[in-house]
């Protein structure tokens, strides 16, 4: 279990990536389980978002209920995951996953930022603006800097779920673009919730990494969701983005395991 000192921001993180699921429910495409035991979705985008969160199982229902979820991943006939935070419940879920096939790949870094003691000055790069995409299409002509390009199923279906959620009212999702010379080098989707803002899916195209444009975007996000009344806000880090957020002002508070299996035939 994390610190006393996180265990409230560790389960902020968690509840945050929840509700991220749960607002998805009448997005096309997107087959939404909200339960009391679990939050899962289905879909045919990135295997990240084919998952189950906020697991909450008793030793008497945990057999009947990984049956269930992991029969429906099955039929998709590819891959899916449980994220596994410290609050998970039974304890014994993890050996339970792996009996079912399930390994852990990662435990991936949980962050928590304090906006109200977020700097007020911007960080600004020469030839780079930030805006608010309002127009989706952008990613057919360009690649989209976390997905790419718009050449496959898969990532087509990540676009019009992007562009749904944008396009949801009353407005909670915003999708913040990185531009040079009229080509989105950087994006972010942020998701307002309660209060606390989430980040998903936040990325730089490989040729501008290292410039200083990931910190510049997502400090201006964060400072757009101070602005709309946001206290905090959270993510599940990359270990390629780690170094990135610490230095805007998010710290680590704990660290959640993603379980995966490939399904296949």
């Amino acid at each position: 279990m994390p610190s006393n000192d996180h265990i409230e921001e560790l389960a902020t993180v968690e509840i945050e990536h929840a509700h991220w699921l749960a607002i998805q429910t009448n997005i096309p495409g997107v087959e939404a389980h909200i339960e009391p035991d679990a939050t899962w979705l289905v879909h045919s985008g990135a295997v990240w978002g084919n998952c189950a969160i906020q697991l909450r199982f008793t030793p008497e229902t945990v057999a009947s209920r990984l049956k269930t979820i992991i029969a429906r991943y099955r039929g998709t006939r590819r891959g899916a995951g449980f994220w596994v935070s410290p609050f998970a419940t039974p304890l014994d879920l993890p050996a339970r996953l792996r009996q079912h096939g399930f390994r852990c790949r990662k435990y991936f870094p949980a962050m928590y930022c304090e906006l109200v003691n977020l700097p007020k000055e911007d960080l600004c790069v020469q030839g780079i603006t930030i805006e608010v995409v309002d127009d989706h299409h952008v990613f057919t002509k360009h690649a989209h800097p976390y997905f790419g390009p718009m050449t496959t199923p898969l990532r087509r279906f990540e676009l019009k779920r992007l562009a749904a959620l944008s396009a949801l009212r009353p407005k909670q999702v915003w999708d913040f673009v990185a531009i040079r010379e009229s080509i989105p080098v950087g994006a972010c989707t942020l998701f307002i919730d309660d209060g606390i803002a989430g980040f998903h899916d936040v990325g730089v195209l490989k040729a501008y990494r290292r410039h200083g444009i990931g910190s510049a975007l997502m400090k201006h996000a964060c400072q757009f969701s101070r602005a709309q009344g946001c206290i905090g806000a959270v993510l599940i880090s990359s270990g390629e983005g780690y170094g990135m957020y610490q230095r805007i002002g998010f710290r680590e508070v704990g660290r959640i395991g993603y379980w995966y299996r490939q399904f296949r035939g």
